[in-house]
């Protein structure tokens, strides 16, 4: 006997929902005993309360209402109709990303009208594959459920399903997927939308309904067989994103509510497949949907501009200065218009048994001209290829005249070539701009000689001659002197008019093929070709005669101004042929000249040229020295000024090179942070400075010199910390010498870093003190623990009272800080005896003992220690 309906609808309820509920008190005998519980379990009892059927009730109203709306039509496009579906469906994709995709960009209502049409269009014409799908799909179902303990609700389902496609064909547009007409694309449109949720409810049911009951066969091919619908939607229905919401998400809630009623823990595997899926189909549904979009949009705006274009070229044959032109396969014109004709000096009527090469011929001009294509142009004509926008220089009545062409082949039906069409236009105000910013582009603006850009390709050139035809020339670099001051006391203006003067000057006595160049504010640059009859001694000449003409005094209305220049000369190819390497001996000999004194000439010589090589060489060489060994620390005592006795060594750097022998510390430092590698090298002295110190004895310090750009580097706390570390030096045995040129990299780098060595127990002293400019401020705004007054003021010693105040003043200063005083220099006993009376702490100087290795600091300690009686080296005893 087939059990009542409503007697299965409960059975499948008591497993679909484990929540106890209220019986329906209304309900039969009969059916009250099937909803009776098995033995040891509790009730679960089945009921619609009357609640829940008000908001079914209200809910298939408003679906019916939407409908009805999709069947008005036309109506259905106004806003109260969108409105309404619009709500319909947030409740379900939610209302922001639903919103996004409907208001994709900034459109018009006509464009997006279109958009919709194409979105309906592309959904009606997949319709009979849909239809198609579903179909198959529902057979599918009812052979796999024609055995399962719910088999006689299957063809309940079966039917709903071929109601709803039924239902699809008879109430949309013909299947051969037509394009809508204008007044029916809303109706049609919310109508796939309210037909796509259709579908996606009846299928969502299936699982919810059939998944509890069924064995684990029928529930796989219902999980394979609800995915495969749920994902290709995003592939069927993506013009329509919310015809994709409104089949997926009714089936995506109804899945997820049969897994979690099912047994989280044996789908955790589906629930992720569909979190995923959740996640990442909007994100590329919303891509799509707006490349749909794009696409629709741009494919209409092409089509506006066809349109436009075509009317546009009728336009311009009436209106335009331009003109076309036409010619067969042989070149002859077959189509001149009028502004053609008038442009070309000829009538129509001549210019049509004319070949257009044989015009361009004609009207050729006779000199050469930068950008002149006329032979390009006519090249692409014999060989029938395309060209665009080539400039030809053209002598038209008289007058020259720039004219830009372009020409494209054309090809009969056959392919053959038929011959070309193109436009021309009068350039000849273009090519009067153009040859202005060429100009600008190579001139100074101001003085009207070449710019450093028409130096540098001058320059080059210049090499060029010299290599191929063994010319000679001088690169002659001129530096006027005081005009600094012209300009700071006279104002810009009145330096402007000098430097016209100036420049003038320069160019009426230099020879007549010599080119100027203002390089810089008040440099200047000169090649002149060296001729078989001049020597060094008459270029010499020439550049003197040049100085002397500047010195004589400016007249202007605001005065009278005086300006000297000074003048470097190197030789191509004599000094070289590098144009680099060439600027800088010319550079050389013009500071050399400028360091003898005012209006000098010098020529780049061997000793220069020597100097430079020695240099590049050094700055090559300084990078291996450390792992050469050629980088080696010296030590020069220091000593109390009241004991005489050593209290401290500064490490000094020295280089030892295999070729030039030990290097000033003065040039190899400059070139170590010119060239990058004094972080290297200051890494390693210091290592070495500590690494000794930690093997004396322990009243004694070790001080080390760091430079600006170590500063700068940031990283020195933390090289300090890890040197002592290593090396097992007592913090307090370490001083730090800066110099008041690390302010460069500003006050609060320096007071930074101070303050982190302070922190790790190192001292800090502020080197050279009196040579810099700020001396005083940077005591007040850096917290220094010593100064050491630079040689440059001890030398003078007792012999000057001003020195002497200063020098008092140096310690006085000091004590008040609370900072030792240091006096650097000291090479005479006078000096000594002046240097301990007015107070100073502690004294450095050749009388004292010039720097001397390592190994010897051991032994002037040892000697001193047993002499003295000096307490013992315990290296990790604090001083």
């Amino acid at each position: 006997m087939v059990e009542p309906f409503m007697a299965r609808l409960n059975r499948f309820a008591r497993r679909a929902w484990p929540i106890p509920a209220i019986v329906d008190p209304t309900a039969t005998g009969a059916v009250r005993r099937h909803l009776a519980a098995p033995p040891g379990r509790p009730t679960r009892r089945f009921c619609i309360q009357p609640l829940k059927l008000d908001r079914i009730g209200k809910a298939f109203r408003s679906f019916a209402d939407l409908w009805s709306r999709c069947r008005e039509g036309n109506q259905f496009g106004t806003d109260m109709g969108e409105r309404a579906g619009m709500a319909f469906l947030r409740g379900w994709v939610g209302k922001d990303f639903t919103s996004s995709i409907m208001r994709c960009r900034s459109v018009t209502t006509e464009q997006r009208l279109l958009v919709r049409t194409d979105q309906v269009e592309a959904i009606n014409r997949l319709r009979p594959v849909a239809i198609l799908a579903h179909l198959l799909g529902a057979l599918i179902v009812l052979d796999a459920l024609a055995r399962s303990d719910d088999a006689a609700i299957v063809p309940a389902w079966f039917g709903v399903m071929l109601a709803a496609i039924i239902f699809d064909i008879l109430s949309g547009p013909p299947l051969a997927g037509q394009r809508p007409a204008r007044d029916e694309v809303a109706a049609q449109y919310w109508r796939n939308i309210v037909i796509c949720f259709l579908f996606g409810a009846v299928w969502g049911s299936l699982p919810l309904i059939f998944y509890a009951g069924a064995d684990e066969g029928v529930r796989h091919i219902l999980t394979v067989l609800i995915t495969a619908y749920l994902a290709s939607s995003a592939f069927i229905l993506a013009a329509l994103p919310l015809a994709v919401f409104a089949f997926s998400v009714p089936i995506a809630i109804m899945m997820v509510v049969t897994f979690v009623q099912a047994g989280v823990v044996g789908h955790t595997f589906e629930l992720q497949l569909i979190g995923v899926y959740a996640l990442a189909f909007p994100i590329a549904l919303r891509q799509h949907a707006s490349a749909f979009a794009e696409r629709v949009i741009a494919m209409a705006q092409v089509r506006e501009q066809t349109q436009l274009i075509s009317l546009l070229l009728h336009d311009f044959e009436a209106n335009s200065n331009d003109w076309h032109w036409q010619c067969d396969s042989r070149l002859n014109l077959v189509r001149a218009s009028d502004s053609f004709a008038k442009q070309s000096g000829l009538s129509a009527g001549r210019l049509s048994r004319l070949r257009l090469d044989r015009v361009l011929t004609m009207c050729a001009s006779p000199r050469e001209r930068a950008g002149d294509r006329r032979e390009e142009v006519l090249l692409h004509l014999l060989r029938g290829e395309a060209f665009r926008d080539c400039a030809v220089l053209l002598v038209i009545d008289g007058h020259e005249r720039w004219w830009s062409i372009t020409g494209t082949p054309t090809y009969d039906r056959d392919g053959v070539f038929a011959g070309f069409r193109g436009i021309g236009r009068d350039i000849g105000a273009q090519k009067i701009k153009e040859e202005e910013l060429e100009y600008l582009a190579h001139h100074d603006s101001l003085t009207g000689v070449g710019n450093r850009a028409r130096f540098n390709r001058e320059l080059v050139r210049a090499r060029g001659l010299a290599e191929a035809a063994s010319r000679r020339f001088a690169l002659v670099l001129f530096d006027l002197d005081d005009f600094k001051a012209i300009n700071d006391t006279a104002g810009h203006s009145v330096g402007d008019t000098v430097l016209q003067t100036t420049t003038r000057r320069i160019a009426g006595f230099l020879p007549r093929d010599s080119f100027l160049a203002r390089i810089g504010g008040d440099e200047f640059a000169a090649i002149i070709e060296i001729k078989e009859n001049m020597d060094a001694a008459r270029l010499r000449e020439i550049v003197e005669k040049v100085v002397h003409e500047v010195a004589r005094p400016v007249e202007s209305s605001d005065g009278t101004f005086k300006v000297g220049v000074s003048a470097g000369i190197a030789v191509m190819p004599d000094d070289g042929r590098d144009p680099e390497q060439l600027m800088q001996l010319a550079d050389i000999a013009l500071y050399d000249a400028k360091s003898r004194g005012k209006e000098q000439v010098r020529l780049a010589s061997n000793e220069a040229g020597a100097a430079f090589a020695r240099r590049k060489q050094l700055e090559l060489d300084l990078w291996k020295a450390i792992s050469r060994g050629e980088i080696f620390v010296e030590f020069q005592p220091v000593v109390s000024a009241r004991t005489g006795r050593p209290i401290l060594f500064e490490a000094l750097a020295r280089w030892r090179h295999p070729d030039f022998g030990l290097v000033e510390p003065g040039d190899f430092v400059a070139l170590a942070e010119q060239t990058g590698s004094i972080g290297e090298i200051g890494a390693w002295v210091l290592a070495e400075a500590c690494g000794r110190a930690a093997m004396w004895p322990q009243a004694v310090r070790v001080a080390v010199n760091i430079s600006p750009r170590q500063l700068e580097y940031g990283d020195l706390p933390d090289l300090v910390r890890a040197v002592l570390e290593t090396t097992g030096l007592v913090p307090n045995r370490l001083e730090i010498e800066v110099t008041e040129s690390a302010y460069r990299g500003g006050v609060g780098l320096v007071a930074s870093v101070v303050a982190q060595l302070h922190e790790l127990g190192v001292t800090v002293a502020m080197d050279d003190f009196g040579t810099g400019y700020s001396s005083l401020s940077s005591l007040r705004e850096v917290p220094f623990d010593k100064i050491k007054i630079d040689q440059s003021l001890v030398g003078q010693g007792a012999a000057d009272k001003r020195t002497v105040s200063v020098l008092r003043s140096i310690v006085t200063i000091g004590r008040t800080l609370g900072m030792q005083v240091t006096a650097e220099g000291v090479e005479t006993p006078e000096q000594e005896a002046f240097l301990r009376g007015i107070g100073v702490d502690s004294l450095q100087g050749f009388y004292f003992g010039r720097p001397m290795p390592g190994d010897a600091v051991a032994d002037l300690l040892t000697a001193d220690t047993q002499s003295k009686n000096v307490p013992g080296s315990s290296r990790n005893s604090a001083a």
